[in-house]
């Protein structure tokens, strides 16, 4: 049977180039600067559930993610991060909401990294 042409464009080798930035080590992942592209998701698990958060680090990790997010809107999942931390096979960035203290308990947990949106923080450090 002969292929049809469809008329799709062939994919090009490169999609887009990279803009040149620095790099950065997100635990043991360098992003940025040359490093080879990383995969991040986020858990979609209540953070302060840790067994089903782990399990889906694990789940990630196992699919070829390299770094994974978890949510950190409330005191109690920034209590729960430094168990999270330790003991998951990938760097976590914490996804700090509306307390500016958080960071500072995400770092003090192991947390490869520490995302903020200052949108929603609310008070000061």
């Amino acid at each position: 049977m002969a292929a049809i042409n469809l008329g799709m464009p062939s994919t090009p080798n490169v999609l887009a180039p990279r803009r040149k930035s620095r790099q950065i080590m997100v635990g043991n992942v360098a992003v940025g600067g040359g490093a080879p592209v990383s995969v991040q998701s986020m858990t979609t698990t209540p953070t302060t559930d840790i067994n089903a958060t782990l399990q889906q680090i694990a789940e990630l990790t196992a699919s070829g993610c390299d770094i994974v997010r978890v949510a950190c809107p409330s005191q109690d999942d920034a209590d729960v991060l430094r168990i999270i931390a330790k003991k998951s096979q990938i760097p976590v960035i914490a996804d700090i909401h509306f307390q500016p203290k958080y960071v500072f308990q995400a770092i003090d947990a192991g947390c490869g990294a520490v995302r903020v949106n200052p949108g929603n923080i609310i008070g000061s450090c």
